[in-house]
């Protein structure tokens, strides 16, 4: 459903407590396992970018390339493939927010957040932050994309 102020108007449906329960809960199955598919997809594409960097940067290490042209066209393309790994990792991370917070509301509505609701005294989750690894990566990419640079460069100039 939108949020969007144009939006028809749609009554919400008569459920039992168990329909509402069992809607609560496959919403959860799907946003947990969402997020473990995430995890994956970033860690492969990071891993991916990583490897690549390092076999690029040995290449060139070991076969300066003589022509600066050449090797600004190979750098290029290797920043470009950085630059849409890192929107990649930047637009999971905000996909992961949104699943998170459907999470937590999903959470809250099961009462989790509520201390004394399943023991006394107690929350069945703790309060905490978000703590997003996405920009770890990001930087990662950056920091591997310089050392590319840096590489090409050098052997470039010593082979010059």
């Amino acid at each position: 459903m939108s949020n969007s102020p144009n939006a028809p108007k749609v009554e919400p449906v008569a459920l039992t407590p168990d329909q509402r329960f069992d809607a609560l809960r496959m919403r959860y199955e799907d946003h947990v396992e969402l997020l473990r598919v995430m995890t994956g997809l970033d860690l492969r594409l990071f891993s991916g970018l990583m490897a690549l960097q390092l076999a690029l940067g040995g290449w060139l290490a070991t076969n300066p390339i003589a022509e600066w042209l050449p090797l600004a066209g190979v750098l290029g393309l290797d920043g470009a493939l950085a630059f849409i790994g890192a929107i990649l990792l930047r637009n999971n991370a905000l996909r992961r927010r949104e699943a998170v917070a459907t999470l937590k509301n999903v959470m809250t509505a099961l009462g989790f957040y509520r201390a004394g609701f399943y023991a006394s005294g107690i929350t069945i989750n703790a309060a905490g932050g978000f703590r997003l690894w996405g920009p770890w990566y990001i930087g990662g990419i950056v920091v591997a994309y310089v050392g590319l640079i840096l590489v090409a460069a050098s052997a470039k100039l010593a082979g010059s």
